[in-house]
């Protein structure tokens, strides 16, 4: 065996919580667990591979998906306004304006007095940042 080879013995086994899925499988259980249409489901799906395709540097349109790919998919796009026509990127301009948004109102806010409406605040902040980023040209 050579210096770079892998037995298989080394590789971890393989998450048994991860369920294979067809492109129209996770278009269809996308579109039942967000209440969104079967063609909003499927841009949900295409973001996602282009994007995936973008960081990668090559297309991986072909490859199949699982279950972790549709949590993915609903963490970062179920929240894009497509029926609107609002794309992953005009969600992120969105993301960014709502974080600034909430950080302000947050620093104005009497923590000593309203100490749950500041922490409400300090959470969405944070989770408005988090959409803001494009994790994929990172």
């Amino acid at each position: 065996m050579s210096d770079n080879a892998v037995s298989s013995a080394d590789l971890p086994e393989p998450d048994q919580d991860l369920v294979p899925l067809t492109r129209g499988e996770a278009v269809e259980l996308l579109a039942e667990q967000t209440g969104r249409s079967r063609d909003v489901a499927e841009t949900m799906v295409r973001d996602y591979l282009d994007e995936t395709s973008a960081r990668l540097g090559y297309s991986v349109h072909r490859w199949g998906l699982d279950s972790g790919d549709v949590a993915e998919i609903r963490r970062d796009y179920e929240w894009v306004d497509y029926e609107q026509g609002e794309t992953p990127a005009d969600a992120r301009a969105r993301a960014a304006v709502n974080a600034a948004g909430w950080a302000q109102v947050t620093a104005e806010v009497d923590r000593e007095h309203s100490p749950g409406y500041a922490s409400r605040g300090d959470r969405e902040a944070l989770e408005w940042a988090e959409r803001a980023e494009d994790w994929w040209s990172a």
